[in-house]
């Protein structure tokens, strides 16, 4: 039984919270995880499954030293839209790998929006300063395999994509993109964990290692325009599903992000990528998050 130490940031979170459930679900790895509240419901569930809880923040250079301490692996993850720079998050996580001489980063991350236009579209942070510390870990040669991420699937939740217009009718709402452009996307909860367990079970094979830190992977589950997973939606629930693109609607701060994520935001196929399929990960689909989440709640709204 190994008794390799990884530690994840954001354990409690959406891409960290996989990557703990699927290392769990694993064995053989001592899982150690960083929270910003250790008494909060979460942590404490986490706990009582035997993670190894730390309250350290992202911005506690000297803690998060003391926290990589031993570890083979860190899964590094950034929250944005908070008053600390990702690429500070970022670059303290890698600067605490090097100080520890961690032999692993796995770092979830998006490609430049400004280089993806060719210098078109700037000043889009999401994606900037992450792409930003990608460079970083080059820079510093601290060993790391990156992941670009699609779409997060479960967003049409969690950033209200879903919407009830009435009972048994129903709208997907995106913020500027039309309903025949497909997307790339990824079920966060259900293969992000996997995929990069898997990386960690390879790293020690030298031609993995090399394939892995070749190039950014592109960590997505599958791809699809609105328009089919509207009816991907009826089909499956019995309700009337329409796509609805938003315009007027939009606030004007984020509107550049979204015409950029419609305009200039492609990965290449194969998705999901050839690399992690070879690793063995068995990726999920639209459908399984309908079948997995949407079915009950929209039943239950209907019903309520």
């Amino acid at each position: 039984m190994s008794s390799k130490i990884i530690v994840v940031a954001g354990a409690t979170g959406n891409q960290g919270g996989s990557v703990v459930t699927a290392l769990l679900n694993h064995g053989g790895y001592v899982v150690r995880g960083l929270t910003r509240d250790i008494t909060s419901a979460a942590s404490q569930a986490l706990t009582a499954k035997g993670v190894e809880m730390l309250q350290v923040s992202v911005m506690d250079r000297e803690g998060l030293v003391a926290a990589f301490k031993g570890a083979y692996a860190v899964f590094g993850v950034t929250k944005p839209f908070t008053k600390d720079s990702e690429i500070d998050q970022g670059k303290n996580m890698v600067d605490a790998c090097r100080a520890n001489d961690v032999p692993l980063f796995v770092w979830t991350s998006l490609p430049s929006a400004s280089e993806l236009s060719n210098g078109k579209v700037t000043g889009i942070s999401l994606l900037d300063d992450k792409a930003a510390v990608d460079k970083y870990t080059k820079a510093v040669g601290q060993p790391t395999v990156i992941l670009h991420t699609g779409s997060f699937t479960e967003n049409m939740m969690n950033q209200n994509q879903l919407q009830s217009t009435a009972p048994g009718k129903w709208e997907i709402q995106f913020s500027m993109i039309p309903p025949d452009h497909v997307q790339s996307f990824v079920y966060v909860q259900k293969d992000v964990g996997p995929a990069v367990t898997a990386i960690i079970d390879h790293w020690e094979d030298a031609s993995w290692r090399q394939r892995l830190t070749k190039e950014p992977i592109v960590m997505c589950s599958y791809k699809r325009c609105g328009k089919e997973m509207a009816a991907t939606l009826a089909r499956l629930t019995g309700k009337e599903v329409t796509f609805v693109t938003l315009v007027d609607t939009v606030p004007e701060r984020v509107k550049s992000m979204f015409i950029f994520h419609r305009d200039y935001f492609f990965y290449p196929d194969p998705i999901p990528p050839t690399i992690l399929t070879d690793l063995g990960v068995k990726f999920h689909t639209f459908e399984d998050y309908v079948r997995d989440k949407l079915v009950q709640i929209m039943n239950e709204k209907d019903s309520a």
